[in-house]
Protein backbone atom coordinates (compact mmCIF):
# COMPACT_ATOMS: atom_id res chain seq x y z
CA UNK A 1 0.00 0.00 0.00
CA UNK A 2 0.91 3.68 -0.07
CA UNK A 3 2.97 4.87 2.85
CA UNK A 4 4.16 8.25 1.50
CA UNK A 5 2.43 11.33 0.15
CA UNK A 6 1.41 11.20 -3.52
CA UNK A 7 0.93 14.45 -5.43
CA UNK A 8 -0.53 15.21 -8.85
CA UNK A 9 1.14 18.25 -10.39
CA UNK A 10 -0.67 20.12 -13.16
CA UNK A 11 1.28 22.50 -15.44
CA UNK A 12 0.90 24.48 -18.61
CA UNK A 13 2.72 23.36 -21.78
CA UNK A 14 5.70 25.65 -20.94
CA UNK A 15 6.92 24.84 -17.44
CA UNK A 16 9.78 24.02 -15.11
CA UNK A 17 10.62 20.32 -15.28
CA UNK A 18 9.91 18.19 -12.24
CA UNK A 19 12.85 18.58 -9.84
CA UNK A 20 14.18 20.87 -12.55
CA UNK A 21 16.17 23.32 -10.44
CA UNK A 22 19.70 23.01 -9.08
CA UNK A 23 21.04 25.66 -6.71
CA UNK A 24 24.71 25.80 -5.72
CA UNK A 25 26.68 28.41 -3.82
CA UNK A 26 30.29 29.49 -3.41
CA UNK A 27 30.94 31.29 -0.15
CA UNK A 28 33.86 33.67 0.15
CA UNK A 29 34.47 36.29 2.82
CA UNK A 30 31.11 38.00 3.46
CA UNK A 31 29.37 37.11 0.21
CA UNK A 32 28.09 34.14 -1.73
CA UNK A 33 27.77 33.56 -5.46
CA UNK A 34 24.60 31.53 -5.90
CA UNK A 35 24.18 29.73 -9.22
CA UNK A 36 20.58 28.87 -10.11
CA UNK A 37 20.07 26.36 -12.90
CA UNK A 38 16.61 25.53 -14.20
CA UNK A 39 15.44 23.03 -16.79
CA UNK A 40 12.45 24.33 -18.75
CA UNK A 41 10.21 22.09 -20.87
CA UNK A 42 8.09 23.18 -23.84
CA UNK A 43 5.36 20.63 -24.49
CA UNK A 44 3.42 23.03 -26.71
CA UNK A 45 2.74 22.60 -30.41
CA UNK A 46 4.79 25.71 -31.30
CA UNK A 47 8.18 27.16 -30.41
CA UNK A 48 8.17 29.35 -27.29
CA UNK A 49 10.04 32.54 -26.39
CA UNK A 50 10.12 33.37 -22.69
CA UNK A 51 11.97 35.01 -19.81
CA UNK A 52 13.34 33.19 -16.77
CA UNK A 53 13.29 35.30 -13.60
CA UNK A 54 15.10 34.10 -10.46
CA UNK A 55 14.63 35.60 -6.99
CA UNK A 56 16.36 34.52 -3.78
CA UNK A 57 14.26 35.08 -0.67
CA UNK A 58 15.63 34.80 2.87
CA UNK A 59 13.92 33.28 5.91
CA UNK A 60 12.23 36.60 6.68
CA UNK A 61 10.62 36.74 3.23
CA UNK A 62 12.97 39.47 1.98
CA UNK A 63 14.32 39.31 -1.57
CA UNK A 64 18.13 39.38 -1.28
CA UNK A 65 19.17 38.78 -4.91
CA UNK A 66 17.67 38.59 -8.39
CA UNK A 67 18.72 37.33 -11.81
CA UNK A 68 17.17 36.75 -15.18
CA UNK A 69 17.53 35.16 -18.60
CA UNK A 70 15.78 37.18 -21.30
CA UNK A 71 14.27 35.96 -24.56
CA UNK A 72 15.09 32.28 -24.16
CA UNK A 73 13.77 30.06 -26.96
CA UNK A 74 12.70 26.42 -27.00
CA UNK A 75 11.39 24.46 -29.94
CA UNK A 76 8.19 22.46 -29.65
CA UNK A 77 8.67 19.39 -27.41
CA UNK A 78 12.16 20.48 -26.45
CA UNK A 79 13.82 21.24 -23.13
CA UNK A 80 16.84 23.26 -22.07
CA UNK A 81 18.81 24.36 -19.01
CA UNK A 82 19.18 28.05 -18.24
CA UNK A 83 21.37 29.48 -15.49
CA UNK A 84 22.31 32.73 -13.83
CA UNK A 85 24.64 33.71 -10.99
CA UNK A 86 23.43 35.99 -8.21
CA UNK A 87 25.55 37.59 -5.48
CA UNK A 88 24.19 37.54 -1.94
CA UNK A 89 25.87 39.96 0.46
CA UNK A 90 26.38 38.90 4.09
CA UNK A 91 24.45 35.65 3.66
CA UNK A 92 23.01 33.80 6.63
CA UNK A 93 24.70 30.42 6.31
CA UNK A 94 23.03 27.07 6.90
CA UNK A 95 24.68 25.12 9.71
CA UNK A 96 23.88 22.53 12.37
CA UNK A 97 23.47 25.21 15.03
CA UNK A 98 21.74 27.81 12.84
CA UNK A 99 19.93 26.05 9.97
CA UNK A 100 19.12 29.20 8.00
CA UNK A 101 17.12 28.46 4.86
CA UNK A 102 16.59 30.46 1.68
CA UNK A 103 14.12 29.99 -1.14
CA UNK A 104 14.63 30.32 -4.88
CA UNK A 105 11.52 31.51 -6.71
CA UNK A 106 11.70 30.69 -10.42
CA UNK A 107 9.20 32.50 -12.65
CA UNK A 108 8.66 31.65 -16.31
CA UNK A 109 7.13 34.60 -18.15
CA UNK A 110 5.81 34.51 -21.73
CA UNK A 111 5.31 38.10 -22.81
CA UNK A 112 3.48 39.70 -19.88
CA UNK A 113 1.96 36.41 -18.71
CA UNK A 114 3.38 34.26 -15.93
CA UNK A 115 3.03 30.67 -17.17
CA UNK A 116 4.80 28.89 -14.31
CA UNK A 117 6.31 29.59 -10.90
CA UNK A 118 8.46 27.07 -9.04
CA UNK A 119 9.83 27.35 -5.49
CA UNK A 120 13.04 25.66 -4.34
CA UNK A 121 14.09 25.73 -0.67
CA UNK A 122 17.89 25.65 -0.25
CA UNK A 123 20.68 26.68 2.07
CA UNK A 124 23.83 28.68 1.51
CA UNK A 125 26.77 26.74 2.94
CA UNK A 126 30.10 25.17 2.01
CA UNK A 127 31.15 21.55 2.57
CA UNK A 128 34.34 19.61 2.00
CA UNK A 129 35.99 16.37 3.07
CA UNK A 130 39.73 16.33 3.80
CA UNK A 131 41.50 12.92 3.72
CA UNK A 132 43.51 13.78 6.82
CA UNK A 133 41.31 16.14 8.81
CA UNK A 134 37.78 14.96 8.03
CA UNK A 135 34.64 16.97 7.32
CA UNK A 136 34.31 20.76 7.17
CA UNK A 137 31.08 22.77 7.17
CA UNK A 138 31.42 26.47 6.33
CA UNK A 139 35.18 26.14 6.85
CA UNK A 140 34.75 24.72 10.36
CA UNK A 141 35.83 21.19 11.24
CA UNK A 142 32.88 19.05 12.35
CA UNK A 143 33.20 15.56 13.82
CA UNK A 144 30.36 13.50 12.39
CA UNK A 145 28.41 11.72 15.12
CA UNK A 146 25.76 9.78 13.27
CA UNK A 147 23.14 7.12 13.51
CA UNK A 148 21.74 4.69 10.97
CA UNK A 149 17.95 4.82 10.65
CA UNK A 150 15.36 2.78 8.78
CA UNK A 151 12.37 4.66 7.40
CA UNK A 152 9.80 3.03 9.70
CA UNK A 153 9.10 4.11 13.27
CA UNK A 154 7.95 2.23 16.33
CA UNK A 155 4.18 2.19 16.72
CA UNK A 156 3.27 3.49 13.26
CA UNK A 157 5.24 1.37 10.77
CA UNK A 158 6.30 2.91 7.45
CA UNK A 159 3.44 5.43 7.04
CA UNK A 160 4.98 8.07 9.29
CA UNK A 161 3.10 11.33 10.02
CA UNK A 162 5.14 14.39 9.04
CA UNK A 163 5.31 15.64 12.64
CA UNK A 164 7.01 12.41 13.68
CA UNK A 165 9.88 13.15 11.29
CA UNK A 166 10.57 16.35 13.23
CA UNK A 167 10.24 14.49 16.53
CA UNK A 168 12.78 11.86 15.48
CA UNK A 169 15.39 14.39 14.31
CA UNK A 170 14.92 16.61 17.36
CA UNK A 171 15.30 13.62 19.70
CA UNK A 172 18.43 12.41 17.91
CA UNK A 173 19.97 15.86 18.35
CA UNK A 174 19.35 15.67 22.09
CA UNK A 175 21.41 12.44 22.09
CA UNK A 176 24.32 14.32 20.52
CA UNK A 177 23.75 13.17 16.94
CA UNK A 178 24.57 15.59 14.14
CA UNK A 179 24.41 13.14 11.20
CA UNK A 180 21.76 10.76 9.88
CA UNK A 181 22.23 7.89 7.45
CA UNK A 182 19.16 6.87 5.46
CA UNK A 183 18.98 3.10 5.07
CA UNK A 184 18.55 1.37 2.83
CA UNK A 185 16.67 3.47 0.33
CA UNK A 186 15.97 7.10 -0.55
CA UNK A 187 14.11 8.77 2.34
CA UNK A 188 10.75 10.44 2.17
CA UNK A 189 11.21 14.14 1.26
CA UNK A 190 9.58 15.18 4.53
CA UNK A 191 12.47 13.60 6.44
CA UNK A 192 14.98 15.72 4.54
CA UNK A 193 12.80 18.80 5.07
CA UNK A 194 12.99 18.15 8.81
CA UNK A 195 16.78 17.79 8.64
CA UNK A 196 16.99 21.07 6.71
CA UNK A 197 14.88 22.90 9.29
CA UNK A 198 16.49 21.41 12.39
CA UNK A 199 20.13 21.18 11.33
CA UNK A 200 20.98 17.50 10.78
CA UNK A 201 23.59 16.33 8.27
CA UNK A 202 22.47 13.49 5.98
CA UNK A 203 24.07 10.63 4.06
CA UNK A 204 21.40 10.03 1.39
CA UNK A 205 21.29 6.39 0.32
CA UNK A 206 20.39 4.71 -2.97
CA UNK A 207 18.99 1.16 -2.96
CA UNK A 208 19.86 -0.74 -6.16
CA UNK A 209 23.50 -0.99 -7.20
CA UNK A 210 24.23 -1.64 -10.87
CA UNK A 211 24.85 0.01 -14.23
CA UNK A 212 21.69 -0.92 -16.12
CA UNK A 213 19.46 1.88 -17.42
CA UNK A 214 16.89 1.15 -14.71
CA UNK A 215 19.41 1.05 -11.87
CA UNK A 216 21.09 4.29 -12.92
CA UNK A 217 17.66 5.89 -13.30
CA UNK A 218 16.90 5.09 -9.65
CA UNK A 219 20.12 6.87 -8.63
CA UNK A 220 19.37 9.79 -10.95
CA UNK A 221 15.89 10.35 -9.60
CA UNK A 222 17.18 10.39 -6.02
CA UNK A 223 19.93 12.90 -6.77
CA UNK A 224 17.72 15.22 -8.84
CA UNK A 225 15.06 15.15 -6.13
CA UNK A 226 17.40 15.72 -3.17
CA UNK A 227 20.39 17.75 -4.39
CA UNK A 228 18.98 21.12 -3.26
CA UNK A 229 18.73 20.01 0.38
CA UNK A 230 21.56 21.68 2.35
CA UNK A 231 21.43 18.85 4.90
CA UNK A 232 22.67 16.30 2.34
CA UNK A 233 26.48 16.17 2.45
CA UNK A 234 27.17 12.95 0.48
CA UNK A 235 25.52 10.20 -1.55
CA UNK A 236 25.58 6.54 -0.60
CA UNK A 237 25.48 4.49 -3.80
CA UNK A 238 24.30 1.32 -2.04
CA UNK A 239 24.58 -0.96 0.95
CA UNK A 240 25.18 -4.62 1.85
CA UNK A 241 25.66 -5.93 -1.69
CA UNK A 242 27.73 -8.86 -0.48
CA UNK A 243 28.28 -10.53 -3.88
CA UNK A 244 30.04 -7.47 -5.35
CA UNK A 245 32.06 -6.34 -2.35
CA UNK A 246 35.85 -6.72 -2.39
CA UNK A 247 36.01 -7.85 -6.01
CA UNK A 248 36.68 -6.36 -9.45
CA UNK A 249 33.04 -6.52 -10.53
CA UNK A 250 31.93 -4.43 -7.56
CA UNK A 251 34.74 -1.93 -8.09
CA UNK A 252 33.74 -1.41 -11.73
CA UNK A 253 30.04 -1.01 -10.84
CA UNK A 254 30.80 1.46 -8.06
CA UNK A 255 33.22 3.42 -10.26
CA UNK A 256 30.59 3.82 -12.99
CA UNK A 257 27.92 4.85 -10.49
CA UNK A 258 30.33 7.28 -8.85
CA UNK A 259 31.08 8.99 -12.17
CA UNK A 260 27.36 9.12 -12.99
CA UNK A 261 26.56 10.71 -9.61
CA UNK A 262 29.36 13.25 -10.06
CA UNK A 263 27.88 14.22 -13.44
CA UNK A 264 24.51 14.96 -11.81
CA UNK A 265 25.97 16.67 -8.73
CA UNK A 266 29.63 17.74 -8.75
CA UNK A 267 29.32 19.36 -5.31
CA UNK A 268 29.19 16.18 -3.18
CA UNK A 269 31.22 13.03 -2.75
CA UNK A 270 29.98 9.44 -2.78
CA UNK A 271 30.44 6.31 -0.71
CA UNK A 272 28.89 2.84 -0.27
Amino acid sequence: GMYRHVWLTKTGPLHVAGYGTFVTSEVKDNAADVTARVTVVNEGANAATFDVEQTIVDADGKAVAQGQVRQAVLKSWDSGEFSCVMKVANPKLWSIETPQLHKLVTTIRSGSTVVDQYETPFGIRSIRFDPNQGFFLNGKHVELKGSNNHQDHAGVGAAIPDALQDFRIARLKTFGCNAYRCSHNPPTPELLDACDRLGMLVLDENRLMGTSEDQLDHLKRMILRDRNHPCVIAWSLGNEEWSIENNEKGARIASTMQAFAKHLDPTRGTTV
